[in-house]
């Protein structure tokens, strides 16, 4: 770090200089610590056991796979992706992954407009014509109102404890 106190750098001076060397250098992170040995099988030679351990899958292997099979090899690091996806995409194929359990809420489509039952047009045609006989009713009303000449709506004030406003009392308080 540079001799200079933060506060006499300033924040943007800081930061360009930070930006421009890398950043400060960081503390060394400690070692790791040494992985623990396995035990080594009595009966197997140790060239075989590594050979084994370094051997990835491929895709003559995809093709033994049944459901059963033990996936896990074909999930490891280093394998091609390749295997991984037709691995896996094997698995999958499975009828067993193709049933529903009825958490499928949202599969059906609902693009498709579903026919409305007679019972609904029924009420949709009385609700239509009830309609019609409140406006035809409106309308009429107000040909009357507009040909006699003689009914002007009047304005109604509500009290004045209703409009919000205080009043004065008879003492002047409000």
């Amino acid at each position: 770090m540079s001799g200079k106190p933060m506060a006499e750098e300033g924040f943007l001076r800081r930061w360009s200089r930070l930006k421009s060397t890398g950043g400060e250098p960081a503390a060394p992170a400690p070692a790791p610590p040494p992985a623990p040995s396995l035990p080594q099988a009595v009966d197997a030679a140790p060239g075989a056991q590594a050979e084994t351990a370094r051997r990835l899958p491929t895709l003559e292997d995809v093709a033994t796979l049944s459901f059963e099979s033990d996936y896990s090899g074909f999930v490891a690091q280093g394998v091609d992706k390749a295997v991984q996806r037709l691995a896996l995409k094997k698995l999958f194929s499975d009828p067993h992954f193709k049933a529903m359990d009825g958490l499928d809420i949202y599969i059906d489509d609902y693009n498709k407009a579903s026919p409305l039952a007679a019972d609904m047009l029924a009420e949709l045609r009385h609700a239509d014509s009830a309609l019609a006989r409140v406006l035809d009713d409106e309308e009429q009303d107000e040909e009357a109102s507009d040909d006699g000449g003689q009914a002007v709506p009047e304005l109604q004030q509500s009290p004045p404890e209703q409009s919000g406003i205080p009043q004065e009392n008879a003492q002047g308080n409000a």
